[in-house]
């Protein structure tokens, strides 16, 4: 989906040129201000401009961001079920069993190919962080790339804060705490390895219930890493239920008994709060019962 902005100079950015009005004040990339001059989306009153070109109060700038229509896959999909949409970005819920984005092994069956379907393929939809393949709840897509970078600057900042719920095994002594741990992949191997030389994790928790010998948590992530919560929960003595990577007993749940519940952000540009709630899904509330 094309992005447009239209920005007005101000008495304070006279004489500038017009790539530090777009760095400093419309906040741009380097290659986003690159992409503009190449693609032509770059107008300053109504004409197009160099970026070296100096401004005067009252100027307009309009930036326009053009996607290339994407053929999307033969096979027709499901309709995601949308809990957020505007014109930058839409928020669904990934159900257990579906990737987030294609893969080699996942080629027509991924929640980003079911977007591109859902919406004709006429822009490119772009992940804004992950969930592992049988994780549910709560993914977010950019239907722009300057919503999706945005976003993402949003999530390294943790201005877009996730909560997860997850039931694990055991009863925590301690109900509430923060895990540090580094973690790292092993070539050949799918599962990640605690310590080492590996990426700091930082885990929150907090037990919310505690039923049947196992724990409810409720979950939030200071650092996004691959696995950060099973393999985190796993090497504390608690592997969630039905993760069988990490331990976990799966005789009565098939994946992992985690899922994505709550996300807060604000909207790229207009910085409007978002607030979305997915409870949790049935076969995680089954083993509560």
């Amino acid at each position: 989906m094309n992005k447009e902005i239209r920005f007005q100079v101000k008495e304070e950015m006279n004489g500038l040129p017009v790539k530090t009005v777009l760095s400093r004040y419309v906040h741009l990339s380097r290659r986003e201000i690159s992409r503009l001059k190449f693609t032509g989306g770059l107008l300053l009153n109504g004409e197009s401009c160099r970026v070296t070109q100096p401004v005067i109060a009252g100027d307009e700038l309009h930036l326009i961001f053009t996607e290339k229509d994407t053929a999307h896959a033969e096979r027709i999909l499901a309709k995601p079920e949308i809990l957020y949409e505007d014109e930058d970005l839409v928020i669904v819920n990934k159900p257990a069993g579906m990737p987030c984005h294609p893969s080699h092994e996942h080629l027509d069956d991924d929640m980003g190919t079911l977007l591109q379907n859902y919406y004709g393929g006429h822009f490119t939809v772009r992940a804004v962080g992950r969930l592992d393949k049988d994780v549910t709840g709560i993914m977010i897509y950019g239907k722009n790339q300057p919503a999706a970078a945005r976003l993402s600057k949003e999530r390294q900042e943790l201005k877009l804060h996730k909560e997860y719920l997850a039931i694990a095994a055991g009863v925590f002594k301690e109900k509430k705490g923060t895990l540090r741990y580094s973690l790292h992949k092993e070539p050949g191997r799918r599962t990640r390895m605690i310590g080492g030389e590996g990426s700091l994790c930082i885990t929150d928790y907090e037990v919310i219930e505690e039923k049947n010998g196992n724990s409810l948590l409720r979950i939030s992530i200071r650092t996004g890493r691959t696995h950060q919560i099973r393999a985190g929960m796993a090497d504390f003595g608690h592997p969630l239920l039905g993760d069988k990577m990490y331990g976990g007993d799966d005789t009565l749940l098939w994946r992992p008994a985690l899922h994505c519940t709550h996300v807060h952000l604000f909207q790229p540009f207009n910085h409007k709060e978002i607030d979305v709630v997915q409870e949790m899904p049935e076969d995680m509330k089954s083993l509560l019962k």
